[in-house]
């Protein structure tokens, strides 16, 4: 457990690391996620939907789900992070990004001890998702980018409109029916919804007599 400490302090720099990507999106500096808070929520996130769906019946393995949350962009602490937008607009740029990304994960995995080729195994999994557990942590992480766009007032409909497609594609690709079938429900409702009530809106909506 020696390797511990160092992992452990290596992790408090994702406080300070910024998502630069969402700077095409208009976000100012001051404003901009870091990888700490983005990781949890998508943690949180991908909790709740694969909690969900093996309620339903689906076979998920929770663990791996909450494992890929939390790892699935820790390549990102020594930089490598670009727009959805601009990854669309140059595919070339997108493939040198994630190859900097993998190249930044497996020195990371220096820092896991004997769960080096475990940690590798996840990061290089989780770029190229195939598994329903890898699928379901990539659908989280683009339902908190989203929520995060709204939460800083720069959310317009061009984000559904562009994300929603995006998640279709990912929940087709799911090998469970169930997980199938209530996730591709739960994105329908999810794109109807999300604009639909503000913050203060939803805290007081059910406090009212």
């Amino acid at each position: 457990m020696e390797h511990l400490t160092n992992l452990f302090k290596l992790m408090e720099l994702t406080r300070s690391q910024p998502q630069y990507g969402y700077a095409l999106a208009g976000i100012q500096q001051d404003e901009l996620s870091n990888l700490a808070e983005h990781h949890y929520l998508v943690t949180f996130i991908a909790w709740q939907l694969a909690s969900q769906v093996k309620k339903a019946g689906a076979k998920i393995d929770i663990r791996k789900v909450l494992e890929f949350g939390l790892i699935h962009d820790l390549g990102e602490l020594f930089g490598g992070d670009i727009s959805m937008p601009y990854a669309r607009a140059n595919p070339k740029a997108r493939e040198y990004a994630k190859a900097f990304e993998e190249e930044n994960q497996k020195f990371l995995s220096k820092f896991f001890g004997n769960q080096s080729e475990y940690f590798k195994e996840l990061g290089h999994e989780i770029l190229d998702a195939k598994s329903d557990e890898s699928l379901i942590a990539k659908i989280a992480d683009y339902i908190e980018a989203t929520h995060y766009k709204q939460y800083v007032k720069v959310f317009s409909k061009f984000d559904t409109d562009l994300i929603k497609p995006k998640l279709a594609s990912m929940v087709e690709k799911m090998t469970d029916p169930i997980a199938k079938k209530e996730l591709g429900k739960f994105i329908n409702d999810w794109t109807s919804d999300i604009t639909k009530k503000e913050i203060p809106e939803i805290l007081y909506e059910n406090t009212e007599k």
